[in-house]
């Protein structure tokens, strides 16, 4: 399920429990995938009042977001959004 980011760089973000990974559905189309994050951290930053930044501390203590030569994101291809 796609969830609303609503704001000025990412679109909507998605969980997949069974992986444990989040993903970030970039208004440019690009998606990123952050593997080894908690449900429960996903879903403190869906209850965040500002979900953008919630969403990059969770990334970024993942060393997902801030590029990191541990652990780079994945992309994943360009989105296709649901016309609405």
């Amino acid at each position: 399920m796609l969830v609303p980011v609503e704001s000025k760089q990412i679109a909507y973000c998605s969980y997949n429990e069974r992986e444990r990974t989040l993903h970030l559905y970039y208004h440019t189309g690009e998606v990123v995938a952050c593997p080894s994050v908690k449900k429960s951290d996903f879903e403190s930053a869906l209850e965040s009042p500002n979900r953008y930044d919630a969403l990059m501390k969770v990334a970024q203590q993942k060393g997902h977001v801030a590029q990191s030569d541990a652990e780079a994101p994945v992309q994943l291809g360009d989105a296709a959004w649901p016309d609405h």
